[in-house]
């Protein structure tokens, strides 16, 4: 697994995070706003961030049960820093057990949760594809874009339901769109339509220090993502069907991405967000895909997803 420790050590870097700025879809004008309206139906500026969403309507409740603070397990946590955010945004939570690959990761989470008073940390070693047995359970399973990256489905879900009390909430975010990131045929035409359209202003490919533009909108290889990363969506859209078939669904809830994710991503940065028509197109940009959603014609890449233990996965 030496690539995948290479792709996920990136994560430590400042460079990394620079060029995330500029590459990354998410980092587009409103972006934020708009996947985390998708979930709360409310502005950021007005409470909509998905955490305070899952926090009023799902752990808060899970947490008045409890005399003391909850228990929680994220799986592939990394360096942490998205489970010191939950805390921030108020998740009742006193006990955490970080699962990760990958020991410098690990490292950084275990140095970040030492300056957190008030609650118990420990990281340790997992592997998705080889999980082993934990003996101990959870009020909260956690998971953010994460578990895309599982490779064997039938170990690993039975691994995520033995880590659950019996009342306890798998809440996650993650892709469930096609493996290796590739396209469906229905979904091309719309991607299609809409680059022809936008100015090559806001096509420039960012990896590139010249100002990049493809004649045609270029959908990455299964050699080209594995290339990579790995690991990355081995078998997302299997997983899609395998979670959602097997756990009790409490609420799932799209956070977009079908189509802006490829249309935007390693263009970011090509939006100026003091310019009204880059900012009008993105918005633009983003009507579209929800109409989309909503309408059916296709379905979200991303979702937010809340489920219970499964009686169908047995437990140890």
């Amino acid at each position: 697994m030496e690539d995948y420790q290479t792709a996920t050590r990136a994560t430590l870097s400042e460079e990394w995070k620079a060029s995330r700025a500029l590459l990354d879809w998410m980092h587009a004008p409103n972006m934020a706003n708009y996947v985390n309206k998708l979930v709360s139906g409310r502005e950021l500026e007005e409470g909509g961030h998905w955490a305070i969403y899952a926090r009023e309507k799902f752990v808060r409740a899970l947490g008045d049960h409890r005399r003391t603070g909850l228990s929680m397990v994220s799986l592939a946590c990394g360096a942490a820093h998205i489970e010191e955010s939950l805390l921030q945004f108020g998740w009742p939570v006193s006990r955490v057990l970080g699962l990760e690959y990958d020991s410098e990761l690990r490292r950084a989470a275990a140095e970040r949760f030492a300056k957190i008073d008030g609650v118990e940390a420990r990281f340790e070693f997992y592997d998705f594809n080889a999980p082993h047995a934990i003996a101990e359970k959870f009020d909260l399973v956690f998971t953010c874009h994460s578990i895309h990256h599982a490779a064997d489905l039938e170990k690993f879900l039975p691994a995520i339901n033995n880590l659950l009390a019996e009342d306890g909430i798998i809440i996650g975010i993650d892709y469930f769109g096609p493996a290796r990131f590739q396209v469906e045929y229905d979904v091309r035409p719309i991607i299609n339509e809409l680059d022809a359209i936008l100015p090559d202003e806001l096509k420039h490919d960012l990896r590139f220090e010249s100002c990049h533009v493809n004649p045609s909108f270029h959908y990455a290889t299964i050699e080209e993502v594995r290339n990579a990363d790995v690991s990355e969506s081995v078998r997302s859209s299997d997983l899609r069907t395998l979670l959602f078939a097997n756990f009790p669904i409490v609420e799932i809830k799209p956070m977009g991405g079908t189509l802006l994710r490829w249309l935007l991503q390693y263009r970011a940065g090509n939006f100026n967000p003091d310019n009204p028509c880059h900012m009008s197109i993105a918005r633009l940009l983003q009507v579209i895909e929800r109409n989309h959603i909503e309408k059916g014609t296709i379905r979200s890449d991303d979702l937010f997803f809340v489920l219970r233990k499964s009686a169908r996965l047995g437990n140890t």
